[in-house]
């Protein structure tokens, strides 16, 4: 389905990406440690997820709809029979999800241009994450995500970017075998 939408997008806007204008104040950078200069942009970027990070920990843990989202993911049928309309929170969850895409799309564009597959590197990446950090667990994406992106490009410097990808992919491999819930498993009893 993503690649009959990418090519729907091609065929409709044309196949040339599209450059998106910094605003002046995401302009420059600042210097720290002598030669390294961190932009305006990545700062920006930075400071935005971390916001919405914290948006969505204080969505699910803090608000009924966040309620019905973790009693849905831990068991459905449970759920439903306590009177939650699973297809509903479903469609939440579905809806939460591309709007954080989309969020993340934005924040894609102050780093490089616009077009029909801006995120397509990101998708094995995510799942890497999602899978090492546990389904379910916000804390646990996070510090995934922190650790093979520190791994990762460890890796790059010494070994180039190929291999540093097989490299934290064989690592996840083995991760999985050792811990399949992942960093932090979801708490529940085992039958």
């Amino acid at each position: 389905i993503s690649l009959m939408l990418q090519q729907l997008v091609r065929s409709i806007f044309g196949a040339q990406n599209v450059g998106v204008e910094n605003p002046s104040w995401m302009s420059g950078g600042f210097t720290m440690l002598g030669n390294v200069s961190l932009p305006w942009n990545r700062i920006g970027i930075i400071v935005f997820a971390v916001a919405v990070l914290l948006a969505m920990g204080w969505l699910i843990g803090r608000t009924r709809l966040g309620l019905f989202v973790r009693g849905v993911t831990q068991n459905r049928p449970i759920a439903s029979c306590m009177g939650v309309n699973t297809a509903r929170i479903d469609t939440y969850a579905f809806a939460l999800g591309s709007g954080i895409a989309g969020l993340a799309g934005c924040a894609l564009s102050q780093i490089g241009n616009v077009g029909p597959d801006l995120g397509q590197n990101y998708i094995v990446d995510s799942f890497m994450v999602v899978v090492m950090g546990g389904v379910g667990q916000l804390a646990g994406t996070v510090y995934a995500a922190m650790g093979l992106g520190i791994l990762n490009k460890f890796i790059e410097g010494w070994a180039g970017a190929v291999l540093a990808k097989i490299a934290v992919l064989v690592f996840i491999i083995v991760f999985i075998q050792k811990r399949p819930q992942g960093i932090f498993a979801m708490k529940g009893r085992e039958a």
